[in-house]
C-alpha cells in the first residue's frame, strides 16, 4: 500500500502529536488481581492483541493527519527511570528482563515514526533505543524529536563525544546537582533527581509509566512514583502499565483508574494495570492516543519547557517559571 504523508502538519509547529488506529481486541486477564483493590471489577477478557502493526496499515493516513495534535512531549518512564545514563546497567524488565524493554521499544518507535516526541530521563538501557529510533524515523524534523534530561550528578562525567551522541537528534538538558555529596549520598541524589524530574515533567504533556525500581531499602526515592506525583499536580494525563511489575504495580494498588485523568475507560485502565501482554498494552495506548478527542484537550500544558528560550515558560502570558528554570544548568537544543 502506498502512503502519502504530505498532508501532515509539521510536528514542530503544532501543539502536539498523536496516533490513530482501528479498535482491535486485546487480551486481558480473566480475573483482576487482588493487589489492585481500587480498580473495581475485573474486565471481561478479550482476545487478540498481537495484530497492532497489521491494523495500522489501514488507517495510517488518518494516523499521520492526527499525529501532531497531542504529543508535543510524551514521557515514557520504564523501569529504572532514576538510574542516570552513566550508571551501571541493570535489568530493564521487571518480568524476566524483556517485557519492559519490548513495551518501551515498540511504543516509543511508533511514537517517533508517526510524528510524536519522546521526553526521557536518560536511562542507560532505554536512551540508546530512543536515539536509534529517532535517527531512523525523525532525524529531519525542524525540532529535535527527543528531549533528554540528566542530572549534573552524572552529566559531568560525560566526554565531549558522548554529549554529541546524545544531542544530535535530542535536546539535551542538564539539571543542577543539589547538595554537597555525590551520587552515592542519598540526600544529594534524591534532591538532585527531584530537580531533574521537575524539569522532565515540565517538558512533557502525557506520561506513560512502565515498571520501576522499588528502592525498598537503599534510601532512594522511586523515580516512577515521584514523576507520576508531579504529573498529577499538573493534571497531566497519565497511563500506568503495571502488568509488567515493578513500582508501577505498587502504584496500581494505590490509584484508581479515574485519578489518572487520561480519558481511558475504567476497563482499559484496569487491563493496563494487570496485563503482561506487551502487544495488548501497546494496542490500548496507541488506539486511545489516536482516537480520543478528550485526550487532546487534557494534554494541553501551558507551563512547559521552551527550547528556543532555554527556560520553562508559562505560554499563557510568556512569564518564566523561575523555580523550575533555575534547576537547569545547561541546555543544548
Amino acid at each position: 500500500m502506498q502512503v502519502r504523508y504530505q498532508a501532515a502538519p509539521r510536528p514542530d509547529r503544532c501543539s502536539g502529536s498523536i496516533f490513530n488506529g482501528t479498535r482491535g481486541p486485546v487480551r486481558g486477564p480473566g480475573v483482576y488481581p487482588k493487589a489492585f483493590p481500587n480498580a473495581g471489577p475485573a474486565p471481561r477478557p478479550r482476545l487478540g492483541g498481537g495484530l497492532l502493526l497489521q491494523r495500522l496499515e489501514r488507517p495510517i493516513q488518518r494516523i499521520e493527519l492526527r499525529l501532531h495534535r497531542v504529543l508535543a512531549g510524551l514521557a515514557l518512564i520504564a523501569d529504572a527511570q532514576d538510574i542516570p545514563h552513566v550508571a551501571a546497567r541493570r535489568s530493564a524488565g521487571t518480568r524476566g528482563g524483556a517485557g519492559g524493554v519490548r513495551a518501551f521499544a515498540l511504543f516509543s518507535g511508533l511514537v517517533l515514526k508517526y510524528g510524536g516526541r519522546i521526553v526521557h530521563g536518560s536511562h542507560p538501557t532505554f536512551t540508546p533505543i530512543i536515539l536509534r529510533q529517532a535517527r531512523q524515523h525523525a532525524a529531519n524534523r525542524t525540532r529535535k524529536p527527543v528531549t533528554l534530561v540528566m542530572s549534573e550528578l552524572w552529566a559531568h562525567e560525560l566526554k565531549a563525544d558522548e554529549r554529541q551522541s546524545l544531542s544530535d537528534v535530542a535536546e539535551f538538558v542538564v539539571t543542577r546537582k543539589i547538595g554537597n555529596g555525590g551520587a552515592d549520598d542519598s540526600e544529594t541524589r534524591n534532591r538532585s533527581l527531584s530537580a531533574m524530574r521537575r524539569v522532565l515533567v515540565d517538558a512533557q504533556n502525557i506520561m506513560v509509566a512502565v515498571g520501576g525500581i522499588m528502592h525498598t531499602s537503599d534510601g532512594n526515592i522511586p523515580g516512577v512514583g515521584e514523576e507520576m506525583a508531579l504529573a498529577q499536580q499538573k493534571r497531566m494525563p497519565r497511563f500506568l502499565v503495571a502488568g509488567l511489575g515493578g513500582f508501577a504495580r505498587v502504584l496500581a494498588s494505590e490509584l484508581t483508574p479515574g485519578s489518572l485523568n487520561n480519558g481511558l475507560s475504567r476497563e482499559a485502565n484496569v487491563t493496563l494495570f494487570s496485563a503482561d501482554d506487551v502487544a495488548a498494552s501497546v494496542n490500548i495506548l496507541f488506539e486511545h492516543l489516536a482516537q480520543s478527542k478528550e485526550l487532546r484537550e487534557l494534554a494541553l500544558q501551558p507551563v512547559k519547557w521552551n527550547p528556543g528560550l532555554g527556560a520553562v515558560i508559562d505560554h499563557r502570558d510568556g512569564t518564566v517559571d523561575v523555580e523550575a528554570t533555575e534547576y537547569i544548568l545547561q541546555a543544548v537544543a
